[in-house]
Formats: C-alpha cells, structure tokens, sequence
C-alpha cells in the first residue's frame, strides 16, 4: 500500500484514540471538561518526563519536555530506543534531530503520539461513546490520577481509557481496546515532573547532531467530488473541501471527535481488489473504484477496526456533479 506507507511523513506536515467495574457514571458534561482540561493541559503546562508506547509487538520508550517561555511554546520529544532521534518544536516550526546524515535518510522520525489528543471534539464524541468518569483514585507514575472511560457505542470504533492528574488532568496513561476489551495500544508516563529546570539548550539540535526542519505543507483545497452513503453516527467530513496533495492524489479527512480516518484518492490505470491491512490498531484499505472511464485507487487508513474501514470503502461513491 504506497500510499500507506507515506502516511507518518504525511501526518507530521499536516498536523492535521469494557467493561464498567468499579466505575460510576457521572453526566456527560463532566467528563467532557475533563477531557477539554486534558487538552489544554498539553499546551498550557510546563513537564519533562519519559513515557512508554507499546502497540502490537511493538513497544518503544521516549523523553518529553515541554515549557512555555513568553508566548513561545518549545517542545522536545526524543526516542530513547535505537538510534536517539529527537523532534523539536518551537511553536508551529518543527526540527528533526539525527545523530548523523546517514541516519536521516534511512528514519522518520515519531509523530508525538499526544497530538491526536489535542482537538477532542465534544458534540461527536457524544454520539459515538458512553462516558463514564471513576469514582476511585488511583496512582500513575506516583501521581493520583482520576479515570474517564469512552465506551463505543457501536462496533465502528475503539473504546478509550484516559488516566489523568488528578490536580492538573495532564494524560499520564491512555489505553485503546477493542469492544471486547483487548487491549491495542498503550501509552503511558513512568515518570514525569511538573516543575522542571528547563533551559534554552534544551531546545536546541546538539552540537555534532544532523538537523533538518519540517516543512509544513499547505494542500490546495480543491473541489470535494466525492461522498458517503452511510457513515457511523458521530462521524462526518473535518473538511467541507477536499485537499489536493501530490500526483494527483485528493485526500479528505473524517473524524468522530476522537479518531480520524484518512481517505486517498488518485488516478490509476489497473484495477484493484480490496484489500485490508492491519498495523496493530491501525487498519489501512485499498480498492479501485471506476467513474465513467477513469479508474480511481481509493485508499482509506484509521485507528478503527476493519468492519469501519470495509464499510467505508464500500459506500463511498462520486458526487452527481462529478466530472
């Protein structure tokens, strides 16, 4: 799936995640503040602290820092595993750190996994998920921590669970789950501190490192020439255009307030059957679909599970008013 494969350099340039014992239900309201207080908390609070992100067979330790200076907001995210690669980001600029140019071309780096937590959309998240907030306190990375659990409210999405600081609702722990309470991906904070001694150099590429910076990209919105018969309750278009990336591919984006799926389309000569790939949580879809005589490749990649994505792909169709 070549599109699938550029989706992390794709993402980073766009900057566009059970069972109820022993937990009590609390109004919806409540549990929605603490989420909008979890988003905030990201931005708004100065930390340093390593957590650990496990996903599938794979797990991998990394240290932030993060501190707001004036209005600057600098950030720093450093993969303690392999090769030490670091992303820096002061503001919207964003930096790449790599011990060596020969590392650079063979890494990209992790999207700070935090991001997808940052625009938590309220009035979706209320069609799609029952939200229960604990009533017990328990401890995370020495902290007390309160819990608000996104029970699905269909089989079209995860379910979520969000350990937070009980004084400041900063994330110290997230889990993702299936409806029958597998467990998909963790991510989780084995130390942090909110009073660090930050300094300037912290925010710097180190000296004898190879740095290059992101360049953001800014698609060309264009005409959205395409449309979804059915879409699970509480999902709808991010965008009401279209976005024009490279070769001629269109992309456009759904969200439920929590999760994305992305949606690719291009120009292709052959046809192609569908085909679904799992990548731990994620699940990525590929078919071609034709209108009139141009043959489309229509790929699909999200954090749901694959009963979504096939279904997606399956009522997604061209506009009346498509050339």
């Amino acid at each position: 799936m070549r599109v699938f494969f550029q989706l992390r350099i794709i993402f980073i340039a766009l900057c566009l995640v059970v069972s109820s014992v022993g937990m009590a239900s609390t109004a919806a309201p409540d549990a929605l503040q603490m989420l909008r207080s979890m988003t905030q908390s990201f931005s708004a609070l100065s930390y340093e602290g390593v957590f650990v992100h496990s996903e599938a067979m794979n797990m991998n330790s990394m240290r932030i820092r993060h501190d707001v200076t004036g209005e600057i907001e600098y950030e720093s995210l450093v993969d303690l595993d392999g090769d030490k690669v670091e992303v820096l980001r002061i503001d919207e600029k964003i930096i790449c750190v790599y011990p060596n140019a020969h590392v650079a071309n063979l890494r990209t780096p992790r999207v700070p996994p935090f991001k997808r937590f940052k625009n938590v959309e309220s009035n979706r998240l209320i069609k799609g998920y029952e939200m229960i907030v604990g009533t017990d306190v328990s401890r995370i990375a020495g902290r007390n921590v309160v819990t608000v659990k996104l029970v699905p409210k269909d089989q079209y999405r995860y379910g979520h669970q969000f350990w937070l600081d009980k004084e400041n609702h900063f994330l110290l722990k997230h889990d993702m789950m299936k409806m029958d309470g597998q467990l998909l991906e963790r991510i989780q904070f084995t130390s942090v501190n909110f009073t660090p001694d930050l300094k300037h150099d912290d925010f710097v590429p180190k000296k004898g490192s190879y740095s290059e910076p992101v360049l953001e990209v800014q698609p060309r919105r264009i005409k959205n020439l395409w449309r979804f018969d059915w879409l699970p309750e509480g999902f709808s278009l991010v965008w009401p255009e279209a976005r024009a990336l490279n070769h001629g591919t269109s992309m456009l984006l759904l969200s439920d307030g929590m999760t994305t799926v992305s949606v690719f389309v291009e120009p292709i000569m052959k046809p192609k059957a569908l085909s679904i790939l799992s990548m731990g949580a994620t699940m990525a879809g590929e078919r071609s679909i034709k209108v009139k005589d141009q043959l489309y490749l229509l790929t699909m990649v999200g954090e749901v599970p694959d009963v979504t994505i096939e279904k997606l792909m399956n009522v997604f169709m061209p506009r009346a008013d498509h050339d």
